[in-house]
């Protein structure tokens, strides 16, 4: 049995199906079948070069859902900072607020908006308007204030969701198409958007797609909302959209994806949004966000930057920048960095002398190619010592591998953190290097900053 547009269970396949407590089941993209959208029978592995080098790949959403996983809102001068960090990067939109009536939240919005305008041409803005007056209200005075301004129009489209709200799917649309058409007839660009997307059937997503093409949006944005897509659902409905843009004549027509990481599928998903048709990412840096976060920026851009440059194209942002971009978001919204995961503070931290073996004999060899003047191999060696056992080369990011002495050391630790402070190797004594190998191993822990260089100082 399945839920009808005006609510009325209807048997069939696609819509909501009803339970006998009456409460809606929504759509699942992951695995319940239809014919509208049939489950792929196997996904491609990954975006090829050119899906990878679209020009608008990323949106940032560092300043607006990036703020609903965090305790303080950023000052003004801080968040103009951040942009600075963006704009270097190469980032081109950003998402920087919501209509949430007077207060606090509207005055920073817009003082932010004025000094973008001003300081960050290149930087296209967009809000979130949902579908009432004052939010369209709201946004057009955001409007006169950037004039390259965009707007995300939006609604709530899952069943569960219109059934908590005492929607039906008429008054869905309806609301769609009436603030999706007064928005542009303000001469604001619109992306048609709908949150749950990943939760809604494909009968109720392809007339919410027509509904937002035929009244002006000039792109449109599914949400995963929840973060509840795996690979394959977010395939499913990326394929499906762009057929619906197709079908409606606007083949052209740019397709967002934006997902969380509850269950640990953003990366994977945004992957296959790409492979499927989206042209760009919404990411947050650090992942930071509402519940378990959003995309990862850090963990997006070094993935296409990778595919890009093993095809041969341009990777299209200052990825020496980086590190930078996301350590000052963490410090201005206040998250800790995390000691593992993509470019936490063990990202290029060794102790191993494993690890540490290979890494000092690579450098060695560079420095073998340095007195022989082979300035090209030595500067391979030298990306070579600082790849041999990472798989992101830390001068690619803008930062430097580390170094330290642990239970797991060996002379080799020693001698490579000798010489990463920037000390002559020949100078190392053979007693000193036992020392602290044996003081490291009776601490039973890792010995490194502070303590390690208070132990190179007595030499």
């Amino acid at each position: 049995m399945t839920s009808s547009a005006s609510g009325t269970p209807t048997n069939g396949s696609g819509e909501a199906q009803l339970r006998s407590t009456g409460v809606v089941v929504d759509f699942n993209w992951n695995s319940d079948p239809n014919p509208l959208a049939p489950l792929p029978g196997s996904l491609p592995s990954e975006p090829t070069p050119l899906q990878a080098a679209q020009a608008d790949i990323v949106l940032s959403e560092c300043l607006r859902d990036g703020l609903q996983g965090v305790g303080r809102y950023p000052s003004v001068d801080e968040m103009l900072r951040y942009l600075e960090l963006l704009n270097n990067f190469g980032i081109r939109s950003a998402t920087v607020g919501i209509y949430a009536g007077a207060g606090a939240l509207d005055v920073t919005v817009k003082e932010l908006l004025a000094s973008m305008r001003d300081q960050f041409p290149d930087i296209v803005p967009s809000v979130l308007s949902v579908c009432t007056p004052a939010s369209l209200r709201w946004t057009a005075e955001c409007k006169e204030i950037h004039p390259a301004l965009e707007a995300i129009v939006f609604m709530g489209s899952s069943p569960s969701r219109r059934m908590v709200q005492g929607w039906d799917l008429d008054f869905v649309l309806g609301k769609l198409e009436t603030f999706i058409k007064q928005t542009v007839d303000e001469g604001i660009p619109v992306i048609g958007g709908t949150e749950h997307t990943t939760q809604t059937s494909p009968e109720d997503v392809r007339e919410i797609t027509r509904v937002q093409v035929e009244n002006g949006a000039y792109r449109v944005a599914v949400a995963d909302t929840i973060g509840i897509a795996r690979p394959v659902g977010a395939y499913r409905l990326c394929r499906f959209v762009r057929e619906i843009l197709d079908e409606l004549g606007t083949p052209d027509m740019k397709l967002d994806w934006h997902g969380h990481r509850d269950t640990g599928n953003a990366l994977g998903n945004a992957m296959m949004a790409l492979v499927a048709g989206a042209d760009r990412i919404h990411v947050v840096s650090r992942g930071v966000g509402e519940r378990s976060g959003n995309a990862s920026l850090e963990e997006v851009v070094l993935n296409l930057a990778a595919i890009r440059q093993e095809g041969g194209l341009p990777v299209g942002w200052n990825m020496s920048e980086l590190l930078g971009l996301i350590s000052f978001y963490q410090e201005m919204v206040g998250v800790v960095t995390p000691e593992h995961g993509v470019l936490g503070k063990r990202y290029s931290y060794t102790s191993s002398g494993i690890h540490t073996d290979a890494i000092l004999k690579a450098n060695a060899l560079a420095e073998n190619a340095r007195k022989a003047q082979d300035f090209e191999l030595e500067n391979k060696l030298r990306t070579m010592a600082r790849t041999v056992y990472s798989a992101i080369d830390p001068a690619f990011v803008g930062g430097a591998y580390s170094v330290g002495v642990s239970q797991w050391s060996g002379l080799s630790s020693v001698k490579l953190a000798w010489l990463e402070s920037g000390r002559d190797p020949e100078k190392l004594s053979a007693e000193r290097a036992e020392e602290v190998l044996s003081h490291v191993k009776g601490l039973g822990r890792e010995l490194e900053g502070e303590e390690l260089e208070a132990w190179f100082a007595k030499s």
